[in-house]
């Protein structure tokens, strides 16, 4: 099966190729990593968290930007398509690695996951081991990696610091929103696998979700993003068939539902094991079936609970 971490190697030239216009650093760190200032102490760019995601997607994911306009509010909407979602979403965009590597906190997702199978149960699911020498990582922190945090992913990667490539964004960044709204075939998925569906089954997905705006500070802005997810956003799967788990697979089947996830997540205390997993998922959902020819709906949109996360007000 193909390498997804060779596979997103030519986005890594590309951004390189294009640091100055895309607004991004690159580091060469003593241990002779790569590191991609995306959106931490670099503002980033439009062009450059487009590139940070689809490097997430492992390479099998398209991206754009479309207009898109809500309450009378002229927003950016990011517009995604790809193919084995299962293995592009599960098996790599999925934040799963939590980093905590002496003071150093992030959330690790992206290629190289699949190579230290973080987690393990999740890629005996979908099938899927990458032993590629290079690792290729996009992390979710406040702060650059250093040359111990790096030594710690080649390690957990079993290949060479030289070997690694890092891009990192925080949440409150250019950056950072734009992969945020690209979540939302992913958090399908990942439902679907929580209720026990075989996502394999999915051949092709494709979504429409709001970018939120950037706030100023990290759990504002993942707030914002979950909101877009979960009350704006729009996902379509080909699947197998019909099945009836895909009522559970979107945000109005959650007892949370009608919040929104900042006051969640202070309710909870920053715990997401303590959140209701059905509020993770999109707020629309239309899946075709290919073998019994089926097209349905589930879920509803709510740009009242959107616009109210943004803060914005007609005038």
């Amino acid at each position: 099966m193909i390498s997804i971490n060779d596979n997103v190697t030519r986005y890594i030239d590309e951004i390189l190729d294009r640091e100055e216009e895309l607004n991004v650093k690159s580091y060469y760190l003593e241990n002779q990593a790569t590191v991609i200032d995306c959106g931490v102490n670099a503002v980033g760019s439009i062009g450059a968290g487009i590139l940070y995601a689809m490097v997430s997607l492992g390479g099998f994911g398209k991206i754009s930007m479309v207009p898109g306009i809500i309450d009378d509010y002229y927003l950016h909407f990011s517009q995604v398509y790809i193919d084995s979602p299962y293995l592009a979403c599960l098996g790599s965009q999925k934040p799963a690695w939590k980093l905590k590597i002496e003071g150093y906190t992030g959330t690790a997702f992206g290629p190289a996951r699949a190579i230290s199978q973080k987690p393990k149960a999740l890629y005996s699911a979908i099938d899927y081991t990458d032993d590629s020498e290079t690792a290729i990582i996009n992390i979710e922190s406040q702060a650059l990696p250093g040359e111990k945090e790096i030594d710690f992913i080649a390690k957990q990667c079993s290949t060479d610091p030289e070997c690694v490539v890092a891009l990192v964004a925080k949440p409150n960044s250019i950056a950072g929103s734009i992969v945020n709204s690209t979540r939302t075939v992913e958090w399908v998925l990942n439902r679907l696998y929580q209720l026990g569906y075989d996502t394999r089954n999915i051949t092709s997905a494709s979504s429409a979700t709001p970018i939120a705006p950037v706030m100023s500070g990290e759990q504002e802005s993942m707030g914002v993003s979950f909101d877009s997810i979960a009350y704006y956003g729009m996902a379509f799967l080909y699947a197998k068939c019909q099945d009836e788990r895909f009522k559970d697979a979107v945000s109005a089947s959650s007892k949370n539902y009608g919040k929104g996830f900042l006051s969640i997540m202070k309710e909870s205390q920053g715990d997401y094991s303590k959140v209701d997993p059905a509020m993770f998922t999109t707020a629309r959902l239309t899946v075709n079936g290919l073998e019994d020819g089926i097209t349905k709906g589930y879920g509803k949109l709510n740009p009242s609970m959107l616009m109210t996360s943004y803060g914005l007000k007609n005038i």
